[in-house]
């Protein structure tokens, strides 16, 4: 469910991940691995469940659309941030964040896919994923320092 909140707002929808992916777990159980590590075996059915159910989505190539030069952009260094931040502050900020944006910083971020995983898994360019990176990155930023 953890997953699942960082991408999604609405609980209805959240919920809806979750059990799409206990259901892919249950249909596909004999395809674990016996000695192998469960939790995260159902984490990786989960990240893509939730790539899938962001695809289903009729305008997700929209949110993806840039009108921007984006050949020349660098992704900035990370700069000290203060970690006393709550969960549920954290969230807030996350929530901030376009849809698209959202979805590929915390592909990047928090489930560690690189820049050109993510490209692929979502059908976009490399650039554009920077871009969302990069966005991200400066309005989290602008949000930790009203803190």
């Amino acid at each position: 469910m953890g997953n699942a909140v960082r991408y999604k707002q609405n609980k209805d929808e959240q919920m809806e991940i979750v059990n799409n992916a206990f259901i892919k777990v249950i249909k596909n159980i004999d395809r674990f691995q016996p000695g192998t590590a469960y939790f995260s075996w159902v984490k990786k059915i989960v990240q893509r469940e939730i790539i899938d159910d962001f695809r289903k989505n009729k305008r997700y190539k929209e949110l993806f659309t840039l009108d921007l030069d984006l050949t020349s952009l660098h992704l900035e260094q990370e700069s000290d941030v203060d970690n006393s931040f709550e969960t549920e502050e954290i969230e807030e900020m996350f929530n901030v964040l376009a849809p698209a944006t959202r979805l590929v910083f915390n592909l990047f971020a928090i489930d560690g896919y690189d820049t050109r995983a993510i490209s692929e898994e979502l059908g976009i360019s490399y650039e554009t994923v920077k871009w969302h990176i990069k966005e991200a990155r400066k309005k989290l930023r602008e949000l930790l320092s009203k803190q």
